[in-house]
């Protein structure tokens, strides 16, 4: 396994010339020992301010920081086994349990955050406006507040957290929307796209769920099926039997697949042959021409936006894609990434259908999301260029989904004004 199939978190956390310069072994240490490091300081934060450990017995006490204990280093253990052991149904539930604690942590780290600066602000008031004795005989009040207050964060974390579990594993609904487009020629009216996006097959999305995406796209009968990126987090060989029903994808004119930052994260060229092996068509900067024979789509596929960074002959470039295609021809872009729309927007795109986002996947990630990305869900235009941003088809790391659900988009192209 090369240095850059061991995981995905540590090219998000380490510099691009660190991850170059450390040989495999000493940067999986740096970055599993910082990744430990925040999770403790997250968890440890969170429980420490929810927690009533001065009141506790000792007993309980015991328990909590044991489960604490528990939960951080699942964290790495989670990332060690999936890199070197095979997969079992230990390596399952370590799994399992480190992205659902990650998941419950991080929204509980937020409302705890949120409340701290609540009691800061109050507290800087207090002490311009009251004198000492008033602000001493408000403290009884103060302290039930606070409990009150942590009571009610655990409440509402556990049952988001339940919540969000069933909204990622549960239905995927089907998202049908007409999209109208200038000039579209009559044969091209009614073509229908099935968009599959972020899938992210690995830990705890097996081969299951992968069918049961499979028959709800085969059920649509769409004429064309796209997959906008990050299939996988893991290789191929942990991950082949799980994607093996992409191959019984069934349209009209194709599967045609683009890259995600994931990919690369997992080792791209191996991917690439596997999912060629699968019967996909694979754009890497490059376009086919699709449809009806007398007025196809000229459809565009481009490399992950940051692909360029992995492998240099990579690097992004919608106006590659679409080199030599005809004039005049319906041009649609498959891009993982919403940024891409600026550049697509250039090259007279009527269409671009993205991933990445997931709809912002659940709270508080989602405020964050418009930050990194243009759009986050849903239909949007730029300039002359409509771009969809698709909410995922699975999710990436936590199995829980808040403010989203996960989707398969039937997209019909219809005559503007019609």
């Amino acid at each position: 396994m090369s240095p850059r199939d061991k995981g995905s978190f540590d090219r998000l956390l380490l510099p691009d010339i660190l991850l170059w310069l450390m040989p495999g072994l000493k940067r999986l240490i740096i970055f599993l020992s910082v990744f430990t490091a925040i999770l403790a300081l997250a968890y440890g934060y969170t429980a420490y301010r929810l927690l009533p450990f001065s009141t506790m017995a000792n007993s309980l006490k015991i328990v909590a920081i044991t489960a604490i204990v528990f939960c951080i280093l699942l964290g790495p253990l989670s990332q060690i086994i999936r890199i070197y052991y095979e997969e079992s149904p230990l390596s399952d539930a370590v799994a399992w349990i480190a992205y659902v604690s990650f998941g419950f942590f991080s929204m509980a780290l937020f409302f705890v955050i949120v409340r701290d600066i609540g009691l800061g602000v109050y507290d800087i008031a207090s002490s311009a406006l009251l004198s000492s004795s008033r602000i001493a005989d408000l403290a009884a009040e103060r302290l039930h507040w606070i409990n009150t207050l942590n009571v009610s964060i655990l409440a509402v974390t556990v049952g988001l957290t339940v919540y969000g579990f069933f909204m990622s594993r549960g239905k995927i609904r089907i998202h049908r929307l007409a999209v109208p487009i200038e000039n579209l020629p009559a044969d091209l009216k009614g073509f229908t796209i099935a968009q599959i996006s972020d899938l992210h097959v690995g830990p705890t999305i097996k081969e299951g769920f992968v069918r049961r995406v499979v028959e709800m796209v085969n059920d649509l009968a769409p004429d064309m099926i796209a997959v906008t990126g990050d299939l996988v987090d893991g290789s191929v060989p942990r991950l082949r039997k799980h994607v093996a029903p992409l191959a019984d994808l069934n349209s009209r004119y194709g599967t045609f697949y683009v890259t995600g930052n994931h990919e690369y994260y997992s080792g791209a060229l191996p991917w690439i042959g596997e999912v060629k092996r699968l019967g996909m068509t694979v754009l890497l900067n490059e376009h086919r021409m699709v449809g009806p024979a007398a007025s196809p789509i000229a459809l565009g596929g481009i490399t992950d936006y940051t692909a360029g960074g992995f492998i240099a002959s990579h690097r992004s470039d919608p106006e590659k894609a679409f080199q030599g295609s005809p004039e005049g021809a319906v041009r649609i872009l498959l891009a993982h990434q919403p940024k891409s729309v600026f550049a697509a927007a250039k090259e007279g795109v009527a269409l671009q259908l993205s991933g990445h986002t997931h709809g912002g996947q659940y709270f508080p990630g989602n405020l964050f999301v418009p930050l990194q990305q243009p759009f986050v869900k849903g239909l949007h235009r730029f300039e002359n260029t409509q771009i969809f941003v698709h909410t995922g088809t699975g999710y990436w790391g936590p199995p829980i989904r808040v403010g989203t659900s996960a989707e398969i988009a039937l997209i019909r192209l219809v005559a503007a004004g019609d």
